[in-house]
């Protein structure tokens, strides 16, 4: 799954993905993105979502 991103992301321009927002569920918008070795972890408002990369 992460690769899909990453691939879906370079098909944009830097200048392009500046003007958008990273959402879980058109719902949460996501504040930071904290990457540890082995995990991307999501941050919003009221919840933290963690994407472990197996």
């Amino acid at each position: 799954m992460i690769t899909k991103l990453r691939d879906i992301l370079n098909t944009y321009t830097d200048s392009e993905l500046e003007e958008m927002d990273l959402w879980v569920n058109s719902n949460d918008l996501i504040d930071k993105i904290i990457v540890e070795e082995n995990s991307i972890d999501l941050i919003t408002h009221d919840m933290r979502i963690k994407i472990e990369e197996e």
